[in-house]
């Protein structure tokens, strides 16, 4: 067998790797033949005489190198990455602003959890009772470790 079509192979494949880092990010189908390629380039130089296959297995190892050295040293794999940033911000929290007694309705159906609004903020409660409708006066019976407790506006 040819020892270039090992050659071949091993270039091929390593190609196919720098396509699959710098192209086609992810684990795709080009990683894969590349990984493939050179394996079975490597396979073939071992078959031809044992010591070209250790050449041409450090040759490979060595452009592999080669090509991670250059690639961090130059930031290429910063092109490749996503540079947006995070605008989001953290729902602030209403508690300081509600305490015991402060009337509201509820926005959604508390069953025993939903949405209620008092003072203007719409805020996630839970019942006391247990079933309470959706649009019905309720007050704030009680707040405890972050979580606010209503009970129906009827039955103060």
């Amino acid at each position: 067998m040819d020892i270039w079509i090992a050659v071949v192979l091993v270039v091929f494949g390593l190609l196919f790797l720098v396509l699959e880092i710098f192209i086609f990010p992810g684990f795709g189908i080009s990683g894969v033949v590349g990984l493939i390629c050179v394996g079975i380039g490597i396979y073939l130089a071992f078959q031809t005489s044992g010591n070209m296959g250790w050449t041409i297995l450090a040759g490979s190892a060595t452009g592999t190198g080669i090509l991670f050295y250059v690639s961090m040293k130059y930031n290429l794999l910063s092109r490749a990455s996503l540079k947006t940033n995070i605008d989001a911000q953290v729902k602030v929290n209403h508690l300081d602003k509600l305490e015991a007694n402060d009337e509201g309705v509820s926005i959604s159906r508390l069953a025993p959890m939903g949405k209620a609004e008092f003072k203007g903020y719409r805020v996630e409660v839970n019942s006391v009772e247990g079933y309470i409708a959706e649009n019905m006066p309720v007050y704030i019976t009680h707040i405890k470790n972050n979580n606010i407790f209503v009970s129906s506006l009827k039955q103060q």
